[in-house]
């Protein structure tokens, strides 16, 4: 297993459980991924209301919690599971190739390299696998801009990922980005910097943390089947139930109402229109995060002065935008994103296509390639639960329990018809965030695993209720050793 965030533990748990052997390799000293003092910015904050992150097995009171609330209750989880047991902390995975050929079909194994993090000129350590777990995470490899000029400008230059406290302290700050990581961060200058400046090519969807008007928590819109049959189709007709087909022109008036909804709640309708989205929901739905709290405010009170323009190049005094206007900046953090790159992986294992989009079947597994599983790169909003149903079912397909196997040339038709429907409705999802369909994407895996789909009582709590929630899938599947 490379990784011990989230995905990296609960597949452990998973795995042991189901009488597997597991060794995890991990960078950082604590378990946690980005939730760890080492993988995060400063002041990182979770975006999940009561019950959303959680695991099935392990209830907490997570609200809106912070990095150090959210790692702790994820080494208590490591720890009351044994996994803690099994983590090797502080280790560098520098390659994993098949024993009997990279990436070959059928192989007898795989051989990982590690080494302390750090220290190049230590030994690898060569041990060999039966299986291989990769569950390194979509948020460590960060994505800087390549812009012309960066010699002329003497000031500080970030990724999200390196900001720490106090970097923004008396300085002014630009941030670079539309996403989450972008307004938390210049919500953040603009209580501690000198000036704080949002420069974004466009403006993004935020979900307030209640809807209907401030009433309602989002999980009670967003997570229930009701919520997911007003999205387009989900592209497996066995996870198409008969709500899903609800007459397009109805789903069309609903979403003029939500759109208008999440105006409100969020605040944006006080702010000018460039400073709206200027799509109507559903469109880019899927890179949405939860709205920071006083990001509205500090715009309306000059706190925070937001540039809608991409970036053109550095200069002495800052970054030049497509507009041409200059910003001044001693600080420049840029929030925008990461690349899903797997530099310890043998190159032959093919995992991107030539746009660079995972293609992973069901993304999970690389069709082609034995023994070898990927968890954390089926996104959807809840990915606490995302994840763990990952590891039930990459466990299933280690153990050969699926319901069925398809061939390779199968699972790559798979791939390509799940991609074309991506780009059609998750534009630039990059081929592993399936965004909002977290019920959806639930039902396709307890499917092939041959598991019930209905996982309440009655049908208004299977429809009404909030149904993209782990604890509603705890005990799914554990059996005697593995094969």
């Amino acid at each position: 297993m490379v990784g011990a965030g989230p995905g990296g533990i609960v597949t452990a748990k998973v795995l042991l459980e189901n009488g597997f052997d597991v060794t995890v390799f991990d960078k950082y000293q604590q378990v946690g991924g980005i939730w760890s003092p080492e993988g995060c910015y400063d002041g990182l904050a979770n975006q999940a209301a009561l019950r959303l992150f959680e695991f099935a097995d392990l209830p907490n009171r997570l609200h809106f919690a912070g990095a150090a609330d959210t790692q702790r209750y994820l080494e208590e989880y490591a720890g009351t599971f044994g996994v803690l047991d099994r983590v090797r902390p502080g280790t560098e995975v520098v390659s994993i190739r098949a024993v009997d050929g990279p990436g070959r079909s059928g192989a007898a194994g795989w051989v990982i390299d590690s080494r302390p993090v750090g220290d190049k000129a230590a030994e690898v350590q060569r041990e060999r696998f039966d299986y291989v777990v990769v569950a390194s995470g979509a948020h460590h490899h960060a994505h800087l801009p390549e812009l012309p000029g960066r010699e002329l400008f003497g000031g500080t230059v970030l990724h999200s990922n390196e900001v720490r406290a106090g970097t923004f302290a008396g300085r002014r700050v630009v941030v670079v980005g539309g996403g989450k990581s972008a307004l938390d961060l210049v919500t953040r200058a603009a209580r501690e910097a000198a000036s704080a400046t949002l420069v974004q090519r466009k403006v993004n969807w935020m979900i307030p943390e209640r809807l209907l008007l401030g009433l309602v928590g989002y999980k009670w819109i967003l997570f229930s089947r009701f919520g997911e049959a007003l999205l387009p189709r989900y592209h497996d007709p066995a996870c198409v139930r008969p709500i899903d087909r609800i007459d397009e022109r109805v789903k069309r008036a609903l979403w003029w109402l939500v759109t208008r909804d999440m105006l409100f709640s969020t605040g944006l309708h006080r702010l000018p229109r460039q400073l709206r989205p200027t799509h109507p929901l559903p469109f880019h739905l899927a890179h949405a995060g939860v709205m920071p709290r006083g990001y509205v405010r500090a715009v309306r009170r000059g706190l925070i002065t937001p540039r809608v323009s991409s970036v053109e190049a550095y200069t002495d005094k800052g970054l030049r935008l497509a507009t041409g206007e200059e910003v001044a900046a001693d600080v420049i953090v840029f929030a925008t994103g990461h690349r899903k790159v797997f530099p310890f992986l043998d190159p032959s294992v093919r995992v991107h296509d030539s746009a660079g989009r995972l293609r992973l079947y069901r993304g999970i597994v690389p069709p082609g390639a034995d023994r070898l599983g990927f968890v954390g790169f089926r996104q959807v909003f809840n990915n606490i639960m995302g994840v763990e149903l990952t590891a039930h079912w990459l466990t299933c397909h280690f153990r050969a329990t699926l319901r069925s196997t398809p061939s390779e040339q199968e699972m790559r038709e798979a791939v390509d018809a799940r991609l074309a429907w991506q780009e059609q409705v998750l534009p630039g999802s990059g081929g592993y965030d399936f965004g909002p369909y977290d019920i959806h994407c639930a039902d396709e895996l307890l499917h092939d695993m041959g598991l019930p789909s209905r996982r309440a009582g009655n049908l208004l709590a299977e429809y009404l209720l909030p149904g993209g929630v782990a604890h509603r899938y705890a005990g799914l599947t554990r059996s005697g050793p593995a094969k």
